[in-house]
């Protein structure tokens, strides 16, 4: 048996050609209907392996009884029938095509699809995913149907990892959520175990839908920080200040009581975990007068311990345990407390005080980021370029306390980070 040449084995048969041809936006959706009339050219020709081949193929279809003994497919020879001009066929023709090449009817694959993914959008009823679903039923019903989204569909596992993400009752590592998720599968041809196929295969995909979708998700997160903000978490999840502040630690099923821990002693900070953070709660800020939130690690790691300031290190934006602990502070905190924010000066650094103002701290103040701030740090020689799409966002914004700040980096086209500002 010789080898197939290149070119023949990208050829089709004229049945498959002639499915390609009906199968448009119209017959997925279902409101196809009537004939076509495509001429013959050396193309059509090319397509179904040469001008022999494609005659060989348009008798043996006239001679097939479904499929030319109904008048439902019929050619146009001329020459003495050794060519042919145009070819006919009606559309109600395709579940029969289909069934002789032994494909799919392409509309009842997107009636399945549409099956699909009503039974995902119930079992989502009730949260932000419903929406994502109602958008891809939009365009299945449409008869749209993209590679993407077939290759989806049929794998399946990208919607596994949805479901379990909106079902997630406390946050868990990456490795974990993808071991959960693809506990009983395993991709051999890529010797991925179940802990890394998460991260390996469909991140990107989640990541983008929770983008585009979910109202937890804040313009300017990273990748891992949306994650995080959805019980995702892609390192070992902490908290970390210096100064006086006295916290409660709760009992456990063991029998350990629980107990008061004052951070006040620790002179060169404070790091409490994960599992901390979810059975902590802040109990006191003795003789504290200012919270500040500080973005950059060596500008935190700079500042040295005072009994009446608690400093806060950012890493971007906090995760939901974080945001939890860190609003308990304002309750136990004094009237007199004020609380500010340190951050870049640049579109990330304004949307992230943004959310902390938003959902920790209601009277949060900009720390060294106001006009007079940027400018000096301009004159210093630091700044870089803003990027073309971060400039349109940052046009669009609405900066609120940043308002002033916004406008000089639109003016000057620099941002200035808190990496070219250590103290």
């Amino acid at each position: 048996m010789t080898k197939k040449s290149k070119a023949e084995m990208k050829t089709i048969t004229l049945i498959q050609w002639m499915i390609e041809k009906i199968d448009t936006k119209g017959y997925r959706a279902g409101t196809a209907s009537g004939y076509h009339h495509p001429g013959v050219d050396s193309a059509v020709m090319q397509a179904v392996g040469g001008r022999e081949r494609f005659l060989a193929q348009a008798r043996e279809i006239e001679n097939d009884p479904v499929l030319g003994g109904q008048g439902k497919v019929w050619f146009d020879w001329c020459d003495v029938n050794t060519n042919i001009r145009t070819i006919h066929y009606s559309t109600d023709i395709m579940p029969a095509l289909c069934a002789r090449a032994g494909v799919e009817d392409p509309r009842k694959r997107q009636l399945r699809y549409i099956d699909i993914l009503e039974n995902l959008r119930k079992r989502a009823e009730g949260t932000w995913l419903t929406q994502y679903y109602e958008e891809e039923l939009r365009l299945l019903r449409e008869g749209n149907c993209s590679q993407t989204t077939k290759e989806r569909i049929e794998d399946g596992c990208l919607y596994r990892c949805l479901n379990e993400l909106i079902h997630l009752e406390e946050p868990v590592e990456k490795p974990i959520f993808s071991a959960r998720v693809f506990q009983n599968a395993k991709l051999p041809e890529e010797r991925l175990t179940p802990s890394k196929i998460f991260r390996k295969k469909y991140e990107g995909a989640v990541v983008s839908i929770l983008t585009n979708y979910s109202p937890d998700y804040e313009d300017g997160m990273s990748n891992d920080e949306v994650l995080a903000a959805h019980g995702i978490l892609s390192y070992a999840q902490t908290l970390e200040w210096k100064g006086p502040l006295v916290y409660s630690m709760e009992g456990d099923a063991d029998a350990h009581a629980g107990v008061e821990i004052d951070t006040s002693q620790n002179l060169y900070g404070t790091i409490i975990n994960a599992k901390t953070l979810e059975h902590a709660s802040p109990l006191r800020l003795p003789n504290v007068k200012q919270v500040i939130i500080i973005e950059n690690k060596a500008n935190y790691e700079k500042q040295k311990y005072k009994r009446d300031t608690l400093y806060i290190f950012c890493h971007g934006f906090f995760s939901p345990k974080e945001v939890r602990f860190l609003k308990k502070i304002v309750d136990v905190a004094g009237d007199n407390v004020e609380y500010y924010h340190w951050g870049d000066m640049d579109y990330g650094g304004i949307r992230i005080f943004q959310f902390n103002k938003a959902n920790i701290f209601l009277e949060l103040q900009p720390f060294k980021m106001l006009k007079r701030d940027y400018e000096r740090a301009v004159a210093q020689g630091a700044g870089v370029s803003i990027e073309a799409g971060k400039r349109k966002k940052l046009e669009l914004l609405k900066a609120g306390d940043l308002e002033e700040l916004k406008q000089c980096i639109l003016e000057y086209g620099l941002e200035i980070e808190q990496e070219l500002l250590v103290e």
